[in-house]
């Protein structure tokens, strides 16, 4: 079940595969733009264990003896459960359990995973070398929890692990979640893997995010490489690209998107670019 959580948070649609009502608007508005580019789905900002309001109460985190009991249990549903509900943040005391899960290849994929994303939750940089050395699971959706959780710590180093992940994992879904993770660490020096994963990228949802992230980055550099982005091959890549580029860029870049939308062949692009230059004008 994890596993169909994590692929669907990334399973963003391209323009092509919108139904046919939403393609044939005549004018864009942002709420389009979220049907086309969908949402970077964080599986972190949804792992709530308990009570809602009760979840930062000290009585509702497990101790960790209680988390250690839970994750010897023979059933794997009840050894997930245990560790769900020690996903909670400053909960340090449950970081050696929980890492010692996610770094056993003997215990199912999907538990792994879990303990990656609790690790997130958790948010204590003391985590860092266990997802790290989770970045190198077989299983991509653990390598896929690892870096989300990496780009919530403040670590030194992070970013360069989240880099090498973006060039060089194989599976897109985890270079997506590292596009997003580096987006997330609001460090300018992220946008050079970031603008390399944009105009590189074999598959159209990282080069997606890249231009997304590049835009939460927001720096001159980020500006130049979504303005490349603007001739993309992917129509949501270039839709990205541009309502980036009008939200940071400077006004001649701003210029570009509104030149770009009489070029543009796709007509829910062509809307979302004129939205984009309309409200960048408007800044």
């Amino acid at each position: 079940m994890l596993t169909n959580i994590l692929l669907a948070a990334v399973l963003t649609p391209s323009a092509a595969a919108l139904p046919p009502a939403v393609l044939s608007r005549p004018e864009a508005s942002f709420p389009l733009a979220e049907k086309l580019l969908g949402d970077s789905v964080d599986p972190l900002s949804t792992l709530v264990a308990g009570d809602e309001d009760l979840k930062d109460s000290l009585n509702s985190v497990p101790t960790a003896e209680l988390l250690e009991r839970g994750l010897r249990e023979r059933s794997e549903k009840a050894r997930l459960a245990a560790v769900q509900s020690a996903a909670f943040p400053r909960n340090v005391s449950a970081v050696p359990h929980l890492a010692g899960v996610m770094l056993r290849i003997d215990q199912p994929a999907e538990l792994r995973a879990a303990a990656a994303l609790a690790l997130g939750r958790v948010g204590d940089r003391v985590a860092v070398p266990a997802l790290s050395e989770a970045l190198k699971d077989p299983a991509p959706e653990v390598r896929f929890a690892a870096a989300l959780s990496l780009g919530k710590l403040p670590a030194d180093g992070v970013e360069t692990r989240l880099e090498r992940v973006l060039r060089y994992d194989p599976s897109w879904q985890t270079r997506y979640a590292a596009a997003i993770a580096l987006g997330r660490t609001h460090k300018a020096f992220a946008a050079a893997g970031l603008e390399d994963a944009l105009g590189n990228d074999p598959d159209w949802q990282v080069r997606q995010q890249a231009a997304r992230s590049l835009q939460e980055l927001g720096t001159v550099h980020a500006a130049a490489a979504l303005q490349e982005a603007l001739n993309d091959p992917d129509p949501s890549v270039r839709a990205a690209a541009g309502i980036g580029l009008a939200a940071i860029g400077a006004p001649e870049q701003k210029l570009a998107v509104a030149n770009a939308v009489d070029g543009e062949p796709d007509p829910t692009v062509r809307a979302l670019l004129a939205s984009a230059s309309r409200r960048g004008r408007a800044d």
